[in-house]
């Protein structure tokens, strides 16, 4: 038994120094990633890697949000004035604001202080919609969003990283006005390849949490199909983003995609 012992940490004895610098770096991530290096590393790395993405899918996004043209504000003096309230959770670097209507007043709730400066430099990128507010903030507390007071609610790519997609739809249903609709656009667990589907699972429960906040299995597109919170109505479908080849072939991991809008 002690020799099996032996060829064993012989085999993996290679790997053993590479293996501790991984588990120290996970520590430090599960430690201080929320409040630190994630935040920052989403701000100034990651997110302009989705510049490439939103590339990808801006003709469908711009299709999946036209009929937010055709809303009328709950609100008296807004309606008078032609103006939508709109509330975007998690926009980062604001790849959205260009698809919103004209004179639309925009509040964003998210997570990350450090897109601040970037969301209020947007306004001179867009200056046919007006830059509100920015609430720092989860989807699942938005508790400085009064009721019944947002017409138009928008996610993306947003459910994957929330700590309960039961929450934020509760919530995102509880500050809607009436007949207020949220369009929401997000990547989903893979139903279609199976050897996606391992990826994702082995990802989601190793490090990709940790690294991307995000969790590649949600089955998002299903919890709000069971429409616990009580939307009037619900129009979603499941599609798959456009694939490229070379090193953006590995988009395929969360390509398995849901697009949909819920109406109070």
């Amino acid at each position: 038994m002690l020799e099996h012992l032996q060829e064993i940490l012989h085999a993996v004895g290679p790997w053993l120094p590479h293996t501790f610098v991984a588990f120290i770096f996970l520590l430090i991530l599960k430690k201080y990633g929320g409040s630190h290096i994630q935040p920052l590393f989403f701000a100034k790395v990651y997110n302009p890697f989705l510049g490439t993405y939103h590339v990808t899918c801006q003709a469908l996004k711009r299709q999946h949000f036209l009929s937010m043209k055709d809303h009328v504000s709950a609100d008296p003096v807004l309606r008078k004035k032609g103006v939508l309230r709109i509330l975007e959770i998690g926009p980062g670097p604001g790849y959205n604001f260009e698809f919103y209507p004209p004179n639309s007043e925009l509040t964003v709730v998210e997570v990350n202080p450090y897109f601040e400066e970037q969301f209020f430099r947007k306004q001179k990128e867009h200056p046919h919609i007006k830059m509100e507010r920015f609430v720092v903030g989860f989807a699942e507390n938005m508790k400085d969003v009064p009721d019944n007071s947002v017409d138009i609610v928008v996610s993306t790519m947003v459910l994957c990283s929330v700590r309960s997609v039961e929450g934020a739809l509760k919530e995102i249903h509880r500050i809607l006005a009436p007949g207020g609709k949220y369009y929401y656009w997000e990547h989903i667990r893979e139903a279609e390849y199976m050897w996606v589907l391992f990826v994702q699972h082995l990802a989601s429960y190793t490090f990709y949490d940790l690294v991307f906040g995000c969790q590649l299995n949600r089955k998002s597109d299903e919890i709000i199909k069971r429409n616990k919170v009580g939307f009037s109505s619900i129009d979603q479908q499941r599609f798959r983003t456009p694939q490229k080849g070379g090193l953006h072939a590995i988009l395929i991991f969360h390509s398995a995609h849901v697009k949909g809008i819920a109406t109070k």
